[in-house]
């Protein structure tokens, strides 16, 4: 029988570049650090050969001369944080590169218009959950770019099909591995904008929004937050609440099911999520 690789689990998370240092400051006391810690056990118990991460670039990687709407690098190695996010060391990353040149053929012969790069270096987007789940990154991860921050935004359908389609990518690689999917964001944030908190740097403009999505995605009505998650309103829960898109691209890959892991974190507008994926093929 031909070897083919097996997409295992699939995690949503924030990317809060806050919480290294936060975890240095506060130990066992961080909510980052115990939050993670129940997301990296099941992960770790996933047994993953390979981490694909699903994030959005926060004019680190790319810029306005060379924005795509979706990406991935195809290197044979990456590094970062190329934005200096507080605390993490320098990491250097292996990438998986024959499985992102297999998803990129995949995925533009399922219709969808990649960019890729060979000459890239990624921040807190990727990293910061990567800095708590695999913290010796001796997992080579298929590094994957969304445009959530910049109008116009990808539809939240297509990126719900995306999801779908990179499942089935991973699933067609011929190569005996056991693969996770890593998507990070925020569902409601505002970052340096009119809406941030008294002396803060962010806010949390619609806590509403982000408890109605969470509600949603434990009852599994998917169809719901497709047909609410427009680009307005996502942008009135923050300028960076685009990173929304991340959580569907996760919500596409799995077949509709209540999360196994569900932390709720609403007063930085961000959630835990983890879903088991070996029974789907």
């Amino acid at each position: 029988m031909k070897a083919v690789a097996e997409l295992v689990a699939v995690y949503a998370v924030p990317h809060t570049p806050s919480f290294v240092a936060d975890a240095q400051r506060d130990g066992e006391n961080s909510e980052a650090v115990r939050y993670f810690a129940e997301i990296r056990n099941h992960l770790e118990a996933s047994k993953p050969d390979v981490i694909v991460t699903v994030n959005n670039d926060h004019f680190n990687t790319f810029f306005f001369d060379n924005w795509p709407t979706f990406a991935i690098g195809t290197a044979e190695m990456t590094a970062g944080p190329n934005d200096q996010t507080p605390g993490m060391p320098w990491y250097n990353i292996r990438v998986e590169a024959t499985a992102a040149k297999h998803i990129l053929s995949s995925l533009i012969g399922a219709g969808f218009d990649f960019s890729s790069t060979v000459d890239f270096e990624i921040d807190h987007g990727a990293l910061v959950p990567l800095h708590f789940l695999t913290p010796k990154m001796h997992i080579p991860i298929v590094p994957i770019f969304v445009n959530c921050v910049v109008p116009p935004l990808p539809a939240a359908q297509r990126c719900f099909a995306l999801g779908r389609a990179l499942a089935e990518a991973i699933r067609s690689w011929d190569k005996d591995a056991r693969v996770v999917i890593v998507t990070s964001g925020s569902l409601s944030l505002e970052i340096g904008g009119p809406r941030v908190e008294v002396d803060k740097t962010f806010g949390v403009p619609d806590p509403a929004w982000a408890a109605w999505i969470l509600e949603e995605i434990r009852g599994v009505r998917y169809d719901e937050i497709l047909s609410q998650a427009s680009e307005p309103r996502m942008l009135q829960a923050g300028n960076v609440a685009g990173e929304l898109l991340n959580w569907i691209i996760a919500l596409g890959t799995i077949k509709p099911s209540a999360p196994t892991i569900m932390i709720d974190q609403p007063q930085l507008g961000n959630a835990f999520a983890a879903w088991d994926a070996r029974s789907e093929r």
